[in-house]
């Protein structure tokens, strides 16, 4: 079977993201077992994608240089003037036809792609992706399998409309949701098969020694994320932990993660960090390769986002053996921690700072819901979700081939 992953967002080769780490760990597991796979994506430049891919799969790069045309700028400027209007109940009659003018540009070099690859599968990661590869000439000829990353709220807004969402994942020859309870919501918009299959999270053989913490001295609380003031929220952490901080002087609040494309957002957090002076007590570190290191050193992960697809990096905190505090409104948060077990579920920024301050008063609490945090994630270790994925992609795959001959012996009738 061949396997084409495609990701067409442009952050493959510059960004330490979820998205790219599971994108380069597909290629990795799928090569190793056996299968053909091919790496499609789109970004500027000639650079390998941020996270390793086995040197046995090829990369096809189908970046093609913008060219602004009057219908573009006319369009950029449109998008941007509507902007606001499509994040309310107007969004349908003001549509972004950015994407669609990209797309006509990427045909080309992505017809090229399925022309020289041939798949038997195509993997793709956003909305957009499966848009530019259902529009394609040979669809028919591969099944399409799309990902979602995030719940349906957020993820039906990579749409132009509710008719264009519906018509492209209708398409699909399946929909990979990462959470049983999605499927209502997105059931609500298409009709094709959905399957819930988790990320990966990595088993780490070491879990956070609290009694070592204690005698290291330095207690700190993490939080590892994009700095994205809409949905990872770093600054209602920082708001949360200036209301503890004079009643726990030793801790400190770290923070690991970049922000995509611009620092205005990092600016706003280090002003913030400025004016309620805790400058030496709450840190800003660029994104880091070395995340397991730096959860083993710490006591406590931080977790306010708005939303998550999975939480991949939650997931990772529990591995290592750390409590967590995020919202109880937040999707997927409010799966992965259960409150009063493996941490605690805020109902809001005050809350949430004394959720932290019960976890940093209490040794045994950060034990106990350590151990049992990293229990919560043994179901998904690695060779249980890839054999999921590996049944979904052989399954379809062979449902499309299926397909392929009803209609063949119809067309002969």
């Amino acid at each position: 079977m061949k396997i084409l992953l495609f990701v067409n967002h442009g952050r493959l080769t510059n960004t330490v993201g979820g998205v790219e780490k599971v994108y380069a760990e597909f290629a990795n597991e799928f090569t190793r077992r056996g299968f053909e796979v091919g790496a499609a994506y789109n970004d500027e430049g000639d650079a390998p994608p941020i996270f390793p891919i086995n040197p046995k799969t090829p990369l096809f790069n189908i970046y093609a240089k913008p060219s602004i045309s009057p219908t573009y700028l006319a369009a950029k400027i449109w998008r941007e003037v509507t902007r606001p209007l499509r994040k309310t109940f107007l969004a349908p009659f003001f549509p972004n036809f950015v994407p669609s003018l990209k797309l006509q540009r990427l045909k080309p070099r992505l017809d090229a792609v399925l022309d020289a690859f041939r798949p038997d599968v195509v993997v793709t990661f956003f909305f957009a992706d499966a848009k530019a590869l259902l529009h394609n000439r040979r669809a028919v000829e591969f099944a399409t399998v799309q990902m979602a990353h995030n719940p349906a709220f957020i993820f039906c807004r990579e749409a132009a409309s509710a008719n264009e969402l519906t018509e492209t994942l209708d398409r699909c020859d399946a929909l990979q949701i990462l959470l049983p309870s999605f499927t209502p919501d997105f059931r609500a918009v298409t009709s094709t098969e959905i399957v819930a299959i988790p990320n990966v999270v990595p088993q780490f053989a070491e879990s956070v020694d609290v009694d070592e913490r204690e005698r290291a001295g330095s207690p700190r609380l993490v939080c590892v994320g994009r700095l994205d003031k809409r949905q990872k929220r770093q600054h209602l952490a920082i708001e949360a932990f200036a209301q503890i901080a004079d009643a726990c002087p030793d801790w400190t609040l770290h923070f690991y993660g970049d922000e995509y494309q611009t620092d205005k957002y990092q600016t706003e957090l280090r002003a913030q960090i400025a004016r309620l002076q805790l400058n030496d007590r709450v840190f800003i570190h660029p994104s880091t390769r070395q995340v397991k290191e730096e959860l083993l050193k710490s006591d406590i992960f931080a977790f306010p986002s708005s939303f998550e697809g999975f939480g991949l990096a939650l997931g990772e905190a529990f591995s290592a053996g750390l409590p967590a505090v995020g919202f109880a409104d937040a999707p997927a948060v409010n799966e992965l921690i259960v409150d009063g077990e493996n941490g605690f579920l805020a109902t809001d920024v005050d809350d949430f700072a004394q959720k932290l301050k019960t976890l940093i008063d209490s040794k045994e609490l950060r034990r106990r819901f350590g151990a049992n945090a990293k229990k919560s994630v043994e179901k998904y270790e690695a060779s249980r979700v890839w054999d999921a994925w590996e049944t979904l992609l052989r399954e379809t795959v062979e449902k499309k081939k299926n397909e392929k001959k009803r209609e063949k012996f119809d067309d002969k009738r």
